[in-house]
């Protein structure tokens, strides 16, 4: 494996774009590497109060503790604030850039790498020095435990289709450094993998889309809708939770067995089975959060925004057909709506969406096809093969401060960001489900197995027969 190669910067220099030209040469000179960051102050006052609030409903976190930050370009505010205040407490921190949203400076830094052959064709252990970095970062959580694994997010840009073929082959080469991510938290090294979300204006722009301008959405607005949801605690979550008629049944499917069916009227219609599986309340808190009595879990994956109750169908019990109709936004692309996903025996069949280059993202996603057709052997092709499993079936919009706005259709799951967009619609996963006692790997051999989200809407029925 080739040597890890970090270059170090401050935030500036990635806002105002200098940061390529540094890693653009180290790249040109066979230097493959990541780009660390600088924590700084953000100079925001709410969104520092954030950062502590996240932390204390997290309550895993401690003095001596280290943590890596897998910053997103669009999320560089949080970040680095994050990294700051850890710092303060004590907590090494280490932050590193993201680079898979980064559109046309990603595409340019892979083309640098492999040459001038198609990237389609292009030799993945060209790109060695960024599965180096990753193992580098993890090398001292595997050692001495005790770790955190955040990554600050953003919504960011729909790719351009033409620089797709890069993002995929370096999204294939850090999933492999990324991999032990799923040991890592299992056995306890990795206290807690947090998600979060740093709020912006792509994400009120879409939101705005099909709003009449009186309904419109200000960034002020959004911020503060988001840090308030932030701060609902775990025990008003629980509360909200099992007062919904679904969650109910699903907890009693969970304990008593029986078949749980799911209907939307967009024409979702899937029966599945949950016997023995947590039933587990996602409220920021790393613990025990399986609702109800089943099966206790310990949750070491935060979200933030929170609020969704989940759980993991027997792999094998799911029968039916998933049709969404908002678009999922993804790092290749965006799969138009409304597409549909047919599954039997919990593995997908047949997946159809509005155009060619919708169906072939699809396709990537839930496992029948690789984005760019490779043929992929071993446990790289065992490791994709497991996208087609069904994963997750997720019940959510219940958070008080969002819920009027859910209800009253202001706010909806348009935004792109699946962190958000899955707090405000109902959704289902196929892909790894270990973290949450599922039988489904986060990892194959030296491979990720991929979790992938699909949102729908609230407007769910949910039975449960004998």
């Amino acid at each position: 494996m080739a040597t890890a190669h970090f270059v170090t910067m401050k935030r500036a220099e990635i806002e105002d774009g200098s940061w390529f030209e540094r890693l653009d040469h180290d790249w040109s000179h066979g230097k493959i590497g990541l780009v660390l960051l600088e924590p700084e102050p953000s100079g925001d006052a709410d969104l520092k109060n954030a950062v502590e609030t996240m932390l204390e409903s997290n309550g895993s976190y401690e003095r001596g503790d280290q943590a890596v930050l897998h910053v997103r370009p669009a999320a560089l505010a949080l970040g680095c604030e994050t990294g700051t205040v850890l710092r303060e407490r004590g907590i090494e921190s280490t932050l590193v850039l993201g680079l898979s949203s980064l559109g046309s400076a990603l595409d340019r830094l892979v083309r640098t790498a492999v040459g001038t052959e198609a990237i389609a064709e292009a030799d993945a252990a060209r790109l060695d020095g960024i599965l180096a970095c990753y193992r580098e970062l993890l090398a001292p959580i595997q050692s001495k435990g005790r770790g955190h694994w955040i990554v600050p997010l953003g919504t960011a840009p729909d790719p351009d289709p033409a620089h797709v073929p890069a993002i995929n082959l370096f999204s294939r080469v850090a999933g492999m450094g990324l991999a032990p991510i799923g040991d890592l938290r299992s056995d306890g090294r990795i206290l807690s993998h947090d998600i979060w979300l740093d709020p912006n204006q792509r994400d009120v722009d879409r939101l705005n889309e099909d709003l009449p301008a009186e309904r419109h959405w200000t960034l002020e607005e959004w911020r503060s809708l988001v840090f308030r949801s932030m701060a609902v605690s775990a025990a008003e979550l629980e509360r909200l939770a099992l007062d919904i008629e679904g969650v109910r049944l699903t907890i009693e499917g969970s304990l008593k067995g029986g078949t749980l069916r799911y209907q939307r009227e967009d024409g979702t219609d899937f029966t599945y089975r949950v016997e023995g599986r947590p039933v587990i309340l996602d409220c920021g808190k790393v613990g025990n959060n399986a609702l109800g009595g089943t099966t206790p879990q310990r949750s070491a994956i935060t979200n933030q925004p929170t609020t969704e109750v989940f759980v993991g169908p027997l792999e094998d019990s799911l029968d039916g057909v998933m049709v969404f109709t908002v678009p999922e936004r993804t790092v290749h692309g965006v799969i138009r709506a409304p597409y549909r996903i047919e599954v039997a025996g919990g593995r997908v069949t047949n997946v159809s969406a509005p155009d060619e280059e919708s169906r072939r993202i699809l396709r990537n996603y839930t496992g029948l096809e690789p984005y760019d057709g490779a043929r992929l052997a071993g446990d790289e092709g065992a490791a994709f093969a497991l996208r087609r499993t069904i994963a997750e079936m997720a019940i959510a919009g219940f958070n008080p401060v969002m819920q009027p706005e859910i209800e009253n259709g202001r706010l909806r799951p348009v935004t792109g960001q699946v962190l958000t967009d899955e707090k405000l619609g109902d959704h289902q996963a196929f892909g790894a489900n270990a973290q949450f006692m599922g039988a489904t790997p986060n990892s194959y051999g030296e491979h990720h197995v991929e979790h992938t989200d699909f949102v729908g809407t609230i407007d769910r029925t949910i039975t449960l027969e004998a």
